[in-house]
């Protein structure tokens, strides 16, 4: 009988890279944009690639608009098809646990 994996606990390179490594990448960036746009500003680099690249496309401008309004809250809508009993009565409990139990 063969052992199956442990996906669980913690392990090599899992989790949030450390402050000091978003930084470097942040600077590597930022870099890349200041020689793409011959500016030695960040503010301006920065700036000139929105105006430049975001905006121009539907995902930039709405990645923009997320970051400045904050993602909108996704609704979930729950109806229920049982509207004219307000009890489920004990075959009606089975027939949807079987429905539920047959779909997954």
């Amino acid at each position: 009988m063969e052992e199956k994996k442990q996906r669980g606990g913690a392990r090599k390179g899992a989790g949030r890279k450390s402050v000091s490594e978003e930084q470097k990448v942040n600077n590597l960036f930022v870099t890349a944009l200041k020689e793409l746009y011959n500016t030695e500003i960040e503010e301006q680099a920065k700036i000139t690639f929105i105006k430049d690249t975001l905006m121009d496309s539907q995902r930039g401008q709405l990645f923009i608009a997320e970051h400045i309004f904050g993602k909108a809250p996704q609704e979930v809508t729950q109806t229920n098809f049982n509207i004219e009993t307000k009890d489920l009565d004990d075959n009606e409990i089975k027939r949807i646990k079987d429905t539920l139990n047959d779909a997954y």
